[in-house]
């Protein structure tokens, strides 16, 4: 009789652990799909910091390997191009960047000799720390090389949970995508997380 107490007892404590674990997992993904929800509704957040670089924020996407197929499938293609597996990504991110530039420089001739005649060619040589530019122009076409550029920086931090002044656990994960061309300007970035 005892033995089959203890059977008993022993079955009804191991449903119960299954049961408490999947009460867990069902929080975990109930808050992910919360955070992701807030996330999705909330815009990238674009700034100019003193020295004028441009500054993406966004929060972060949790998202499951076949989540991430359904909603990244441009990720998934260039992530397969590169000989890659989706379920062996941490994690990625996507950033557009568009960068303009006002030009200012002389147009100089320079000469050019060709069999029985010399001719002159109109030139253009542009340089700064971001920006090379050079060609020449022939009647009413040019024909040159423009250069950018530019240096991504990526910061992932984490967004601390606040009541007045206490800072306590997490709220969000942020990425921060700083560019270090003044001229740039960063149109979209987006950060995906994998769940494992």
């Amino acid at each position: 009789m005892t033995k089959y107490l203890l059977l008993i007892i022993l079955i009804l404590a191991t449903s119960l652990t299954v049961s408490i674990k999947s009460c867990q997992d069902i929080r975990m993904d109930r808050n992910r799909l919360s955070d992701n929800q807030r996330t999705l509704l909330a815009d990238i957040g674009f700034y100019r910091t003193k020295d004028s670089l441009s500054v993406a924020s966004v929060e972060r996407l949790t998202l499951t390997n076949r989540e991430f197929r359904k909603y990244a499938g441009e990720l998934e293609k260039t992530v397969e191009k590169l000989n890659l597996k989706v379920k062996h990504l941490q994690s990625s991110s996507q950033s557009a960047i568009e960068t303009e530039y006002l030009v200012k420089t002389e147009i100089r001739d320079s000469i050019i000799i060709l069999p029985g005649r010399i001719d002159t060619l109109n030139c253009i040589n542009y340089r700064d720390s971001y920006l090379t530019f050079s060609g020449s122009i022939t009647g009413k076409q040019f024909s040159g090389l423009i250069q950018s550029r530019d240096t991504i920086i990526q910061l992932i931090h984490r967004v601390p949970r606040r009541f007045w002044f206490i800072r306590w656990g997490t709220k969000a994960i942020r990425q921060e995508v700083i560019s270090r061309n003044p001229y740039s300007r960063i149109t979209y970035t987006e950060y995906i997380e994998l769940k494992k």
